[in-house]
């Protein structure tokens, strides 16, 4: 005996709060991106033009591509909710994105640090490394998928038969 019936009153209330829960999503990113966005243009207003520290700039620099990566999360849950699907695109860039973020940051850490411990040194460029190695794999992956994308052999098809 399943434990949902297909036509039952279990499966309704299930697929509703599902609805809700898809429509909640959106305004939570976009609650939280106002809130990063927020949090930014405070810490320009706060910052010492004078004395313009680099770890603050990297601070500010993460909070702007975080709401970048937030923004394209939103856009891949909006694009779910018109089209349906998996869209794996959109994590792909999603990834890349939060990838050169990780590396921005990072780079701009290692190059404000006055000291320099060998250990933490070593371990950085390690992440950089990793981290371009992140980059390359997810872009191999989005040139595979536009590759293989049906739509666009179709739309490319068509415009060849056009000419």
């Amino acid at each position: 005996m399943p434990l949902l019936d297909p036509d039952g009153l279990t499966r309704r209330i299930i697929a509703m709060a599902e609805r809700i829960l898809y429509v909640l999503v959106p305004l939570i990113l976009v609650a939280m991106t106002a809130i990063v966005i927020l949090q930014s243009v405070r810490a320009i207003l706060q910052v010492n033009l004078s004395n313009i520290a680099t770890s603050a700039m990297a601070g500010l620099l993460n909070d702007v591509l975080f709401a970048i990566i937030i923004l394209e999360l939103l856009s891949t849950v909006i694009a779910h909710l018109c089209k349906g699907g998996f869209q794996v695109k959109a994590f792909l860039y999603i990834g890349i994105i939060s990838s050169v973020r990780r590396i921005l940051v990072l780079g701009a850490q290692l190059s404000s640090s006055t000291r320099f411990d060998s250990l933490a040194f070593k371990s950085g460029i390690t992440e950089l490394a990793v981290d371009a190695g992140v980059v390359v794999a997810l872009s191999i992956a989005l040139y595979i998928t536009k590759l293989a994308s049906p739509t666009k052999r179709n739309s490319e098809e068509k415009s060849v038969a056009v000419n």
